[in-house]
């Protein structure tokens, strides 16, 4: 798990840094009046508002290392005139970020000849020949 909860998200255009250290949450709480575990909880359920989705990019962008300023900007120019709905699967992962972490690297190393199911599957179905079977099938799935 991330050890800073920052996380890397596109957002404009450009991927950007985010993250909502203890300061930034507590804003967003005031922001929002509700703890990071409520929004989350309004975000799956779709009972969110406004600013529960603004702030959250917003105090994200802030605690990410925008200035003031420069984040105000960001939001005005990419939220505030456009459909909100898009933007709650960001503020949702902004906010899990902080308080849930995100996977930044495997811990430890593998063991000799051990390989985990996932990367079995994907150097399999990455072969040349598993490739063009598939798309001859008609079953290729798209990336």
């Amino acid at each position: 798990m991330s050890r800073s909860a920052e996380v890397t998200l596109a957002f404009g255009g450009e991927d950007r840094l985010f993250r909502l250290p203890l300061g930034r949450l507590r804003a967003l709480q005031e922001k929002t009046d509700a703890g990071p575990m409520e929004l989350l909880q309004r975000y799956a359920a779709s009972n969110w508002r406004i600013d529960d989705v603004r702030e959250a990019i917003l105090q994200g962008l802030i605690g990410g290392g925008t200035d003031q300023h420069s984040a105000t900007k960001l939001v005005q120019s990419y939220f505030d005139d456009t459909p909100v709905f898009p933007h709650v699967a960001l503020a949702q992962s902004i906010v899990a970020a902080s308080i849930i972490g995100v996977e930044d690297e495997s811990l430890g190393e593998p063991q000799a000849g051990v390989r985990s199911k996932k990367r079995s599957r994907a150097a399999k179905s990455a072969s040349p020949a598993s490739t063009a079977q598939a798309r001859s099938s008609g079953t290729a799935r798209a990336k």
